[in-house]
């Protein structure tokens, strides 16, 4: 199941509808609190797709309050389902503020910035080669990844080990591993 949410139309119902601007923590709060009530009902394995397209700017404190915090519980070891998060519509410096929490709290997530899929956050360098790999492939096997890096069968499994963990692949029933890609429009349903 994919749930695209439109961050913009978030901010719209929590606060002003006039800006187009993610700042202080309050408002972030409030914009993750509304999110995180839409997610409630979502059950199972699921990617969601945080669309910053419409959004004009999004400070630390705010990244922080939307992105780590729904990360962070998305990972708690309380949490139901597996949830996979992605994030896109973000322009270069809202990149780099994004990822800077991310690597600061030690979190990371899968982007897609033109049209490609990369990790923001602090991964592992063979991690990170691994995702690169994978999403090049669209899916792969952990032995097809190994052949493909000439790396040791377990330094594969331990770079998927983390990326799987860390919900920044999935591993479907037949041991391939592939990004939480964003399928055509029309097959995601919006939550706005």
């Amino acid at each position: 199941m994919i749930t695209q949410i439109d961050v913009l139309n978030v901010l719209s119902r929590v606060g002003s509808g006039s800006h187009r601007d993610l700042v202080t923590r309050s408002t972030g709060r409030a914009v993750r609190t509304s999110i995180e009530m839409e997610l409630a009902s979502i059950t199972g394995r699921a990617v969601v797709v945080l669309d910053f397209s419409s959004v004009r700017i999004i400070d630390c404190s705010c990244a922080d309050e939307i992105v780590a915090k729904l990360l962070q519980s998305s990972l708690a070891p309380d949490a139901g389902g597996s949830t996979f998060f992605l994030v896109r519509g973000l322009d270069d410096h809202q990149i780099e503020d994004i990822a800077e929490v991310l690597r600061r709290q030690q979190l990371a997530l899968v982007a897609e910035s033109r049209g490609s899929l990369t990790l923001l956050g602090e991964v592992a360098d063979q991690a990170r080669l691994a995702f690169q790999r994978i999403c090049a492939r669209g899916r792969a096997a952990a032995a097809d990844l190994a052949a493909d890096l000439a790396w040791p069968l377990e330094d594969v499994n331990a770079a998927l080990d983390e990326l799987a963990h860390r919900r920044l692949v999935m591993r479907d029933d037949e041991a391939l591993y592939r990004p939480p890609a964003l399928p055509a429009p029309e097959q995601c349903p919006s939550v706005t």
